[in-house]
């Protein structure tokens, strides 16, 4: 199956998460738990969100007749298109990845641009304003590590689900969700003779923080230091783009 591309994105994809099945995505036609939901982002400033579930025959017959003279008999296209504007009124919002935690039920998730900010985004927030079309979806902005470059990786913590890591070209930094303020709690040192590529939470040690590079993988212990890696492993020729446990 292919979704339409004149409803999909206008940019490139850049990230794709799968909806956790606690939240209430479709309340017509309920997921009982199940993860059935996807969204997709991009720097074009709209997120779609998408139903991967089969639909009814009767409906597929009937898109089928309305698509006779197009190549596909069917066209997928996004349950919700959710646009994105800076909470300042500046202008639009491309995202570059999103997170979503798990078990969770409402319909919030974080997500950083392609310029290098943390937003808090609810896709549910209902439109205001005279014309009624324009809804303030972002709750939160954190641009103080704004640098005009998408962010590489966004990450959660297996042990402190309150803290997220944003992984930005030349360093990385550490966000405390519940705290009331504008800044990280730990800003990185700058990466040299190369930049970064991705980044991950270690799954069994809580203070060991991995960061990919062009060059190699940084292994951050902040039980030894944290004023620089505490191993650097030159492992690969090639540059590694994605890092998962």
């Amino acid at each position: 199956m292919l979704s339409n591309v004149e409803k999909s994105h206008r940019s490139y994809v850049a990230d794709i998460q799968f909806i956790p099945g606690g939240v209430k995505v479709d309340k017509k036609h309920p997921n009982d738990g199940k993860s059935v939901h996807f969204l997709s982002c991009s720097e074009d400033g709209i997120c779609l969100i998408w139903d991967t579930r089969a639909i009814d025959k009767s409906a597929m017959r009937e898109a089928r007749e309305k698509a006779k003279n197009q190549k596909y008999d069917y066209e997928w296209i996004p349950w919700l298109a959710v646009n994105l504007f800076r909470q300042d009124g500046s202008g639009e919002v491309g995202l570059s990845r999103v997170l979503f935690q798990k078990g969770q039920e409402t319909p919030t998730f974080f997500a950083s641009s392609d310029e290098g900010d943390l937003f808090m985004i609810d896709w549910a927030v209902k439109p205001i304003g005279e014309d009624q079309k324009t809804a303030e979806y972002i709750r939160m902005t954190k641009d103080c590590e704004r640098n005009y470059r998408p962010v590489v990786a966004l990450e959660r913590s297996p042990f402190f689900e309150e803290l997220i890591m944003t992984v930005h070209d030349f360093h990385f930094a550490i966000w405390k969700t519940q705290l009331d303020q504008d800044t990280p709690i730990y800003r990185s040192a700058n990466t040299f003779e190369s930049h970064n590529t991705c980044g991950a939470f270690s799954p069994t040690r809580p203070g060991v923080i991995f960061i990919t590079k062009t060059n190699g993988i940084d292994v951050w212990d902040f039980v030894d230091q944290s004023n620089k890696p505490s191993l650097t492993l030159n492992i690969a020729t090639n540059p590694i783009t994605t890092f998962k446990f």
